[in-house]
Formats: C-alpha cells, structure tokens, sequence
C-alpha cells in the first residue's frame, strides 16, 4: 500500500544580498608560537589584503590565515510549484538522489490518497 507519493522540487542557493559578506585574516608567522595579530571582520577582501601588507611592513611577517563569511538563501527554480510548500507541507528535505539541487516533497498532502 503506498501511503505517500514524493516528488522532486528544483531549488537554488544564491548569496543574500541583504548582508554583507566577511572577511578577515589573521597572522600566523612565527617561530614557536603564531603572532595571532588579527585584521577584525572586513567587508572586502581589500581591506583584508591592506591590513596584511600594513603588518607585513610593520613586522615582516608574511604568512595568514584569511576567512570568508556569507549567507545564503535558499529558493525553489522559477518553474517549481511552492504553493505546496507554502502551506507546510514540505514532509522531507532530503536531495533527490544524483541531484543535491533538488527538495523531496509529497505529490498529495497528508490524510489525503494513499492514506488509510
């Protein structure tokens, strides 16, 4: 007896351009211990590349660790049907096999056919 069918709803993922992203970099030159000197969070990977050649001139250390942060907001593909997904019922969110772009989402909401 089946009691759910599922199918497959394309998504993407895409930067939120409502924030900014981060960057930073920290210096990690040293003999016995790393310097541990750190340019603080960043909005461009500029201001992250001057403070390295600032400390670089300062105390000749030429070695750094850098981090990028950004966020991403997940959306169904434009030819995807989310009114099912609008009304809450999104049973799995496991990638369809072969394709990690894809949500599994039922074909019938629950209690409806299949069920007993």
């Amino acid at each position: 007896m089946i009691r759910r069918r599922f199918r497959y709803v394309p998504f993407t993922i895409a930067q939120d351009a409502s924030a900014w992203p981060e960057y930073s970099a920290v210096c990690v030159s040293g003999e016995e211990s790393e310097c541990g000197a750190a340019s603080g969070q960043l909005h461009t990977p500029a201001g992250v590349e001057d403070w390295m050649r600032r400390h670089m001139q300062a105390t000749g250390h030429v070695r750094y660790g850098r981090d990028f942060r950004d966020y991403a907001q997940l959306a169904p593909s434009d030819d995807a049907d989310v009114t099912r997904v609008a009304r809450g019922e999104v049973v799995a969110s496991v990638p369809a096999p072969g394709n990690p772009g894809s949500l599994c989402l039922p074909s019938s909401p629950p209690g409806g056919e299949g069920t007993p």
